[in-house]
C-alpha cells in the first residue's frame, strides 16, 4: 500500500472503533449498523489484499536476488581459476574477459547477469581440458550451470506474482472507493447528531480526520 493508502486505512479503523465505543448513541438507526457492516468488510479485504501485495513484491524481488547471488559467488570461484590460467598462459584476452568479482556478477540487471554468466560458462568450458591442473572439472561447471538454469526458469515465474500483485493493487483500489462511499452515507445519516449530540459528533468527525504522517 501507499502511505496514503495506509493513512486511509488507519482513519476508517479509528472511524469503526469510535463507533464501536458509541453503540449506544446509534444503534437505534439500523442503516448505521448496516453502513458499519459494509465498512468492517472493506477494512478485512484490504488487509487481506495488503499482504498479497505484500507477498507477492517480497517474492519477485527476493527470490531471484537470492538465486542470482549464490550464482554470483559460484562464478566468482570459477572465474579466479580461469583468470590465473589466462595469466598463466598469457592471454591477455581471456584475462580481460575472466577477471569478475562475485559483485561484478551479481550488481548487472538480470539481462545482462544472464549474457555474462553464460559467456563465461562458455569459456570455462572451451578451456576445461588444459585447466584440470587448476582444479577445475565438469562437474564443478554443471552445478554452476544448474543453478544458472533455475534461475532463468525463475525469471518466468515472478510474472504470475506480478499479475496477483497488479490484481491486489486493483482490488485495493477498488476496496478504498467503498470505504469512501459508505463513510460518506454515514457522514450524512450522522449529521443529525450534529445538535443532538454534538460531543458524538464532534469526536466522528475527530476519527474521520486522516492524519498524514
Amino acid at each position: 500500500m501507499t502511505k496514503e493508502q495506509i493513512n486511509r486505512l488507519e482513519m476508517a479503523q479509528a472511524t469503526n472503533a469510535y463507533l464501536d465505543t458509541h453503540a449506544a448513541v446509534w444503534s437505534a438507526i439500523p442503516i448505521i449498523s448496516n453502513y458499519k457492516t459494509t465498512l468492517i468488510q472493506a477494512i478485512q479485504g484490504i488487509q487481506t489484499a495488503s499482504l498479497v501485495q505484500e507477498s507477492s513484491q517480497v517474492f519477485i524481488g527476493g527470490s531471484l536476488r537470492e538465486l542470482k547471488y549464490q550464482i554470483a559467488q559460484k562464478m566468482d570461484i570459477l572465474d579466479d581459476l580461469l583468470e590465473a590460467f589466462a595469466a598463466d598462459t598469457a592471454n591477455a584476452e581471456l584475462l580481460s574477459l575472466s577477471s569478475n568479482s562475485a559483485s561484478d556478477y551479481f550488481r548487472l540487471s538480470h539481462e545482462d547477469f544472464e549474457i555474462k554468466t553464460k559467456n563465461v560458462i562458455d569459456l570455462l568450458e572451451t578451456n576445461l581440458e588444459d585447466m584440470t591442473d587448476y582444479g577445475m572439472s565438469a562437474e564443478q561447471i554443471e552445478e554452476v550451470k544448474t543453478s544458472f538454469a533455475v534461475f532463468q526458469d525463475k525469471r518466468g515465474v515472478p510474472r504470475s506474482y506480478q499479475i496477483q500483485s497488479r490484481m491486489a493493487t486493483d482490488d485495493l483500489a477498488s476496496l478504498f472507493d467503498e470505504v469512501n462511499k459508505t463513510l460518506s452515507r454515514m457522514d450524512n445519516v450522522l449529521k443529525r447528531f450534529k445538535r443532538a449530540n454534538p460531543s458524538f459528533f464532534t469526536g466522528y468527525q475527530a476519527a474521520r480526520h486522516i492524519v498524514k504522517d
